[in-house]
């Protein structure tokens, strides 16, 4: 699958997830803020693994690529300080929200700026090759996952 797509779908994912633990309350909060905090995590691993080295090596992205690891770095540390709260904590919804709002600024970015970019620079070929990868990893957390 072209790389692109890949992150697409995990974009409209993202949001969905925090579509739905905006609504949620207890358990059900939970249960998806850990789904949440799992999938960003990977997601990042992925990028990071990936996309991002590969992609730096041009001039061209190398700006964006330099924000969007700072972005990762804001998500990570908002990520942890939610991790420490529970879903009835007073700190813990409006945690949530600055971290779906620096999500969606970051889905933006890469999306509208990054993406076309992207679009010049990797061949169709190169694209897939990142996305098969990116795909391979996610298969095989899955199975670890399971295997848990």
């Amino acid at each position: 699958m072209d790389v692109l797509t890949f992150l697409e779908h995990e974009h409209a994912e993202a949001k969905d997830i925090f579509a739905k633990l905006e609504k949620a309350k207890g358990p059900q909060a939970q249960k998806l803020w850990d789904q949440l905090r799992e999938m960003l995590s990977l997601h990042e691993t992925m990028e990071e693994t990936f996309f991002y080295p590969k992609l730096k090596e041009d001039k061209r992205a190398t700006d964006l690529i330099l924000e969007s690891y700072q972005e990762h770095h804001v998500m990570d540390v908002l990520i942890g300080e939610i991790s420490q709260f529970g879903p009835s904590d007073e700190q813990w919804q409006p945690k949530i929200k600055v971290l779906q709002e620096n999500t969606e600024h970051h889905i933006e970015e890469e999306e509208g700026q990054l993406f076309p970019k992207v679009r010049k620079i990797w061949d169709t070929a190169t694209r897939n090759e990142v996305g098969k990868l990116m795909e391979q990893m996610k298969g095989e957390h899955r199975k670890e996952r399971r295997a848990a």
